[in-house]
């Protein structure tokens, strides 16, 4: 048998427009760019995100880095750009800088200046002439005059301008594209994109941190401070160094955990900007993971568990280096990893601990605002309603209240019956305690002269259903209604004989209405 050897190479245009949909947003691709930037040993970064009184979209992203001769522009704009001598860099597949950038624009400009005294050139790299010049790349001695002047402006010699045109995938055709929605589009790119960029570069952008080199990183001309998801007050519950067997050596990644504080907490100690400084919230509880210190995945569970509001304060830190690249499968746009079982189970077992840590204060605070919430101010639409209708609802009749044993007897169709009695102000009906024995939702009382239902603010029930709608007058209401509905029936139908029957059912409903709203999600912590 003989084969034959036959030439596969790929259709240029055909790869190049496929690569546009490779699932970059704009946060992903900006950050991909920036860390050729810090591989090519810059301190400074610069991005640029205008609409210009056209209404085109403006962006470059400018270094001070070393900066590339006319052989490494040709390089850079290489699918597949040769491997860097360190295998540590953050630049890694040789593909971002290209796929980054032809998502969202047609024509990528590239200049640089280097230290060798030549003076800077530019590489054009314009998907529409793809079908003509197929993989060549045109490079100019002569710098475009606008890159020149970005070097010139930010820069004191060697250094890269990555500079895209034809923006065609950013910001949708507005009917007026200078007007204030084209304005408004590009100003929440450029608010996401610093927040993206200050979570990501943190270690970068922290002088204090020592672990990564320190580098200044602005978005239009207003500096990028480091956003730390870990500080804030958290306490560190975990802090662990697992080996990773690789099969011919073994290497280390790093496990941390924290609690955060909880939004009153954070308040009371750094004022009211405080929780919105921390973010806390559902999006950004879960394990941030972190690849040479740059952060390239979450937060989120890894697919371990869910996000939800019980978590909230929970964040967790993996880091690696990149030796582990190929067991945590990172993607090309360095923004997706995936543990392998054995390494899924070893982080599982060890954020159970703290996760539970985060739950039982966030639980904490949800059962402190139950208690400080104010009860006369939430039921008092209730009352007054149920002060207006119950003289039109049959129900029994007061006879006698004892304070010191805490009764009242009541007539109803069966005759002369015992139930509990409270004393309060007029036209209560409705009245949110701390406990109910037994842990009950609710208990049938006359309170003061009134037949009433005491609701406790300790049940799961109160925490889930009540206190996400506290905003919702008739939500309220409806739910007060309900209950305190269920609490005069039990009045008119009440003997001595069924007493128990009657406190069984409570029991019973209070239990099922736990069960029942378990999984469902508590009020958020903002």
């Amino acid at each position: 048998m003989s084969a034959e050897l036959f030439e596969v190479t790929p259709d240029p245009e055909r790869i190049t427009e496929s690569l546009r949909d490779t699932g970059y947003v704009l946060n992903t691709a900006v950050a991909d760019i920036i860390d050729n930037s810090i591989a090519a040993g810059a301190d400074s970064v610069f991005v640029e995100l205008k609409l210009d009184p056209r209404g085109n979209v403006r962006f470059s992203v400018t270094d001070n880095g070393i900066g590339m001769d006319r052989n490494g522009l040709v390089n850079a704009l290489k699918y597949g750009s040769a491997r860097r001598p360190d295998p540590s860099s953050l630049g890694k597949f040789g593909l971002g800088l290209k796929t980054a950038s032809t998502s969202f624009a047609r024509r990528l400009k590239l200049t640089s200046k280097s230290e060798n005294g030549m003076p800077a050139a530019t590489a054009i790299w314009d998907l529409d002439l793809v079908p003509v010049q197929g993989w060549q790349v045109s490079v100019d001695s002569q710098a475009d005059p606008i890159d020149a002047g970005l070097l010139k402006k930010h820069t004191a010699g060697t250094g890269t301008v990555v500079r895209w045109e034809k923006i065609d995938r950013l910001i949708r055709d507005y009917k007026n594209p200078s007007g204030d929605r084209a304005h408004g589009a590009i100003k929440r790119h450029v608010n996401s994109l610093r927040d993206h960029l200050a979570m990501v570069f943190q270690r970068f952008l922290d002088p204090e941190d020592t672990r990564a080199a320190n580098v200044k990183i602005s978005v239009n001309e207003t500096p990028v401070d480091a956003w730390n998801p870990f500080g804030f007050g958290s306490d560190k519950l975990l802090d662990a160094s697992i080996p990773v067997d690789l099969g011919d050596k073994t290497t280390t990644m790093h496990l941390k955990a924290f609690v955060l504080p909880r939004k009153t907490e954070l308040q009371a100690a750094d004022g009211d900007g405080a929780p919105a400084l921390a973010r806390l919230g559902n999006k950004t509880q879960g394990i941030y993971v972190y690849r040479e210190n740059r952060l390239i995945h979450g937060p989120d569970w890894l697919n371990m568990w869910a996000q939800e509001p019980h978590f909230t304060l929970c964040r967790a830190e993996l880091s690696f280096d990149h030796e582990l690249d190929l067991a945590f499968q990172v993607d090309i746009k360095k923004s997706t990893i995936i543990l392998d079982t054995a390494l899924a189970d070893v982080v599982f077992r060890a954020l159970t601990p703290p996760r539970r840590a985060a739950e039982a204060r966030y639980r904490d605070g949800q059962r402190s605002r139950a208690t400080d919430m104010s009860d006369p101010e939430l039921h008092a639409p209730s009352n007054a309603a149920i002060k207006d209708k119950s003289k039109s609802i049959p129900n029994a009749t007061l006879q006698s209240t004892d304070e010191s044993s805490g009764t009242a007897e009541i007539r109803n169709d069966h005759g002369v019956v015992k139930v509990d009695f409270v004393q309060s102000t007029s036209g209560v009906f409705v009245e949110a305690v701390d406990e109910l024995r037994d842990g009950i939702l609710y208990q049938p009382a006359y309170i003061g002269d009134n037949p009433g239902v005491r609701i406790s603010k300790s049940h799961p029930y109160y925490e889930k259903v009540y206190l996400p709608n506290q905003a919702s007058g008739n939500t309220i209401q409806a739910l007060d209604s309900l209950l305190w509905a269920l609490a005069s029936a039990e009045f008119r139908s009440a003997q001595d004989s069924t007493r128990e029957i009657f406190e069984d059912i409570r029991y019973d409903v209070s239990r099922a209405l736990k069960k029942l709203v378990e999984d469902l999600p508590s009020p958020d912590s903002e």
